[in-house]
């Protein structure tokens, strides 16, 4: 009996045949994916330069990250090509050093840039050029326009802030220069004939004081604008500057100073200076000797006592133009007194400091604080006075000022009261 065979001699043949077809297909694969010619170099992330615009001299820092391929890298290649010229320059040859980061994972490179001269606004386009030893090439770049470095400044005249137009200053008075920086300048420009001169951002604009032969101090620093993003356009500052105490007599002397960023290392920044004509504070005018004053409440309408005249340092009858009554019991309902001026006379509460301020007041004290006291707590009506309370009043909208004090309130019934009021004016 012959016995039947597991595997016929076709079927043992397969398995060669099999062989044979996937060596046939890993040969073609192996062909068709082989590298042909010379491979690119290549650039990662890059910490190009990001300003729209620097000025000349400055040196911007800006970070290259690269790998070679197949060969290595033979050199670094900085061109830069200047508007309104068409041809690229080479600015330097940086032969290639081994330096891999491995929190970058590459090669990394910091190249110092030295921004060239050329017209203001001119745009300024710098190439980075990776070269591998088998001649290619790679690049990356980065553009921006030429600044002036260096700001304008200019000074407007001078107002005084807590004192009418030609008054003469005295110590603590606080006049107001408008600082005018970069006159005419711009903060972006789209092309290089764009109306303007485009600047540096600005910094911050330093305030100096020079009393008599005493030393230049620095007085105040700010930064411009105080808040917000920094710009290189024309602006004007107005800087309040109250005069220095004990100044009588003495030439006082500001000067300001604009400040503009500028990248080198270390750090720094480009100026321009103004310096603003002496003023000669005079001595404070002191104010008369404290006058008493009594204003009666009577009955449901107040009576003949209940209004007074600042300037005359006398009661008004009831009778009398409203325009006599400086300050005037209006109200004694609740168990609060109120005090009201029925003409244009207004008042301010010196809410800190107020007994201090009553007994070292001089005319022009009294005047600064209520010129730098913010028009809406300058009020016509004050509800609920208390002894103690310190109130200084503009009498009907002139340049004439008192200042008073409540020294007793003294009620006699549920509406009757008498209010005394200690007085100071010229």
């Amino acid at each position: 009996m012959n016995s039947t065979p597991l595997f016929s001699r076709p079927a043992r043949l397969l398995p060669l045949a099999a062989v044979l077809l996937l060596s046939s297909c890993e040969k073609e694969l192996d062909t068709y994916y082989s590298e042909v010619g010379p491979q690119f170099p290549t650039f990662s992330t890059n910490a190009l330069g990001t300003a729209s615009k620097y000025a000349t001299g400055e040196v911007v820092p800006f970070e290259l990250r690269f790998a070679p391929q197949t060969d290595p890298i033979k050199e670094i290649l900085i061109y830069q090509k200047i508007e309104p010229g068409r041809d690229s320059t080479l600015v330097t040859t940086i032969p290639y050093k081994s330096s891999f980061s491995r929190i970058r994972q590459a090669d990394t490179l910091v190249v110092n840039y030295v921004v060239p001269a050329g017209a203001n606004k001119a745009n300024v386009k710098v190439d980075a050029l990776l070269v591998s030893t088998n001649g290619q090439i790679k690049g990356r770049n980065f553009s921006f326009r030429l600044a002036e470095a260096t700001p304008t400044i200019s000074l407007k005249a001078p107002t005084n802030v807590t004192l009418p137009a030609g008054a003469a200053p005295a110590p603590g008075d606080v006049v107001r220069f408008p600082v005018l920086i970069n006159e005419g300048g711009i903060n972006t420009a789209s092309s290089l004939t764009a109306a303007g001169i485009l600047y540096n951002n600005l910094d911050s604009l330093i305030t100096y004081v020079k009393v008599g032969t005493a030393a230049e101090r620095r007085f105040a620093r700010q930064r411009v604008p105080v808040a917000g993003t920094q710009s290189g356009a024309a602006t004007t500052v107005n800087v309040d500057v109250a005069l220095p105490a004990g100044s009588a007599g003495q030439p006082v002397v500001f000067r300001f100073e604009a400040k503009s960023r500028f990248l080198s290392v270390p750090p720094s920044t480009r100026s321009a200076t103004a310096t603003a004509a002496a003023l000669t504070p005079v001595a404070a005018t002191p104010l008369a000797a404290a006058r008493t004053a009594t204003l009666s409440y009577a009955g449901t309408t107040g009576g003949d006592l209940a209004a007074f005249d600042l300037t005359t340092f006398a009661p008004v009858a009831a009778a009398s133009p409203v325009a006599t009554k400086d300050v005037a019991i209006t109200s004694t309902a609740s168990n609060a007194v109120r005090l009201q001026a029925l003409n244009t006379t207004k008042f301010v509460r010196v809410a800190t400091g107020g007994a201090a301020a009553y007994t070292n007041a001089t005319l022009s004290s009294i005047r600064q604080t209520y010129q730098a006291t913010a028009a809406a707590s300058q009020v016509a009506q004050l509800d609920n006075v208390l002894i103690g309370d310190v109130y200084i009043a503009r009498l009907r909208g002139l340049d004439q000022y008192a200042i008073f004090t409540v020294t007793s309130l003294n009620r006699t019934s549920a509406t009757d009261v008498a209010v005394t009021l200690a007085i100071k004016a010229l």
